[in-house]
This record gives C-alpha cells, sequence and structure tokens, in this order.
C-alpha cells in the first residue's frame, strides 16, 4: 500500500506534460480527476506511463468493476471512488478493487501491451491504495461501518458535495462547533486509516491540516495558470 502524504496538486487539464512539469515542483502527490475533468481513458493511460511511480491518484467516474478495472489494468496504484454511501457499496469497491482470493478484479494488466513487468495478483493487490470518497449526508451517517470494510486503505473527502449535502457551506463546516470534517479525521485515525480531502487553497489546506488530515490537494492546475497570469499581467 502506497503512503500519501502533504499538500498535492489536482489536475483537471488532461496534459501529461503539466503533469511532468508540476511533478518536479514539489506537490507530494498528484490527482487526475476523470470524473469532473477533461482526463479520457488514452490520457490517463499516457500519464501513467510517464509519470513518477507512487504518487498518482486516480479519481473514477463511478464505482463501476468497468471503471476500477480500467484504472488499474492502466498501471493506477491509488484510485479514488467517487460518492460512497454505504457499507455495501464500499463493499463492491473493495471486491472489485483486488484480485482473488480477496476480490474479484478481472485479469488483464495493460503493462504486458508495452513490455513492462506483468505482477502477479499478490503483489498487486498489495501495492494499490484505495480512497472511498464521502461527499454526502448519507456517507458521513455511515461512516463507521464504511470504515470496518476490509481493504480499504484512505477517505478522502469532498467538502463542497458534503456541505452542500448537509444544507450548508464549506466555511461553515469548518466554524461548527462539532464538525463533521473533524469528526470524519478522528474516525478515520480512530480505525488508523489515513484520511485527506480537496481543500483547494492553502488557507483551506492548513485548516484540513489542523484537523488531523493526512493528505490534501491544496491547489488545482488551473489554479496554478490563473495565479501565474496574474503575477505576469500585474502592473
Amino acid at each position: 500500500m502506497a503512503k500519501y502524504a502533504g499538500r498535492g496538486l489536482w489536475h483537471f487539464l488532461d496534459s501529461p506534460a503539466i503533469l511532468a512539469t508540476t511533478s518536479k515542483m514539489g506537490f507530494g502527490w498528484h490527482g487526475l480527476d476523470m470524473q469532473h475533468g477533461l482526463w479520457s481513458e488514452p490520457q490517463i493511460i499516457s500519464a501513467l506511463a510517464a509519470a513518477p511511480k507512487g504518487n498518482i491518484a486516480v479519481r473514477l467516474r463511478s464505482g463501476s468493476y468497468a471503471d476500477i478495472g480500467f484504472a488499474l489494468d492502466a498501471g493506477a496504484t491509488h484510485i479514488m471512488v467517487p460518492m460512497v454511501n454505504t457499507a455495501e457499496e464500499a463493499q463492491e469497491v473493495a471486491h472489485a478493487a483486488r484480485y482473488a482470493p480477496q476480490g474479484g478484479r478481472s485479469w488483464g494488466p495493460m503493462s504486458a501491451l508495452f513490455g513492462a513487468p506483468v505482477l502477479n495478483p499478490q503483489e498487486a493487490n498489495s501495492r494499490i491504495h484505495l480512497s472511498l470518497m464521502i461527499e454526502s449526508a448519507e456517507g458521513l451517517e455511515n461512516l463507521d461501518a464504511i470504515l470496518g470494510t476490509p481493504d480499504i486503505d484512505s477517505i478522502f473527502v469532498g467538502p463542497v458535495d458534503l456541505a452542500m449535502s448537509l444544507g450548508t457551506d464549506v466555511d461553515s463546516l469548518f466554524a461548527a462547533k462539532d464538525s463533521p470534517l473533524g469528526y470524519m479525521a478522528k474516525a478515520c485515525h480512530d480505525r488508523h486509516i489515513e484520511v485527506g480531502a480537496f481543500a483547494g487553497s492553502s488557507v483551506r489546506a492548513s485548516a484540513f491540516e489542523a484537523l488531523g488530515y493526512d493528505w490534501v490537494a491544496t491547489d488545482t492546475d488551473m489554479g496554478l495558470l490563473k495565479a501565474g497570469a496574474a503575477q505576469a499581467l500585474d502592473g
């Protein structure tokens, strides 16, 4: 299981070149967003083939067998599954992500197509880092049961969707006396499960870190481009 920590960069733009460039800028990890970003299957394959190993997370479009299988076959070792709301959904995702006897993943590594070594099922299982995204009131309510699912490596919190589901906003989630964000971090650590979140800014990254989050997406590729353009045009 890969260990993810620190501040990462979230990639909406489907650019292996941007990924390769920013991978040298000191970020602890990089997230490639297939759900809300522009990443397609061919670009994911290119990025995973060219990027440094061990610090790339792929946010899938769904928790289907097809989406999970594709990303893992393409070489991802860390996958994020969106909108996991129940323990039953968590169990289905965990089953799809690992080969038998731990799960029911279908055999078909793409590395063989490129002449790269093919891991045996046991080694492949051991290298997977599976993150479940909790981003709804239902997921929050069922968090304890979800955390009891075997082979879950971490929880990744989507604060914007979570806030909308709870009828509030992200700032209010942080400000609440009994913040669900703090509760989620404690619940994960009590189970010895890592917890991450999408921050989107250094200020919110610091706020998550103060609550004990292990890793956060501190900015996006588009955010870096906008900030660089603003600096270049200033004055």
